[in-house]
C-alpha cells in the first residue's frame, strides 16, 4: 500500500507530559495520525491551540523517544478514513 502524505508543519519542542508541540500550516483533525518523513506513524493529535492564522498542535508521541523528534517534519494523510453512518430504516 503506497501512502501519499501531505506536509503540514514541523515539531518545535517537547511540552508538558512529554508531548510534542508543532507549528502547522494546515490543521489536522483531532485524533488524526501524524507521520514522519519515512512514512512511519509518529503519534496522534490530542490538542489544537493558538491563533487561527498560525495554529499549533500537541502530539502524543508513540514509538519514538519524544526528545528525539524535535525539528521532525509533520505529515498527515490527505484522505483520512471516514466511517459511513448507518441509515435507520
Amino acid at each position: 500500500m503506497t501512502m501519499n502524505l501531505k506536509k503540514i508543519g514541523q515539531i518545535l519542542h517537547i511540552g508538558p507530559n512529554e508531548r510534542a508541540i508543532g507549528k502547522v500550516k494546515i490543521v489536522p483533525n483531532l485524533g488524526a495520525t501524524v507521520y514522519d518523513h519515512r512514512k512511519k506513524p509518529l503519534g496522534t493529535v490530542v490538542d489544537i491551540f493558538g491563533p487561527v492564522k498560525s495554529p499549533y498542535v500537541e502530539i502524543e508521541v508513540t514509538g519514538y523517544n519524544p526528545k528525539k523528534v524535535v525539528n521532525f517534519p509533520l505529515y498527515v494523510s490527505p484522505n483520512p478514513r471516514r466511517f459511513k453512518k448507518r441509515r435507520r430504516k
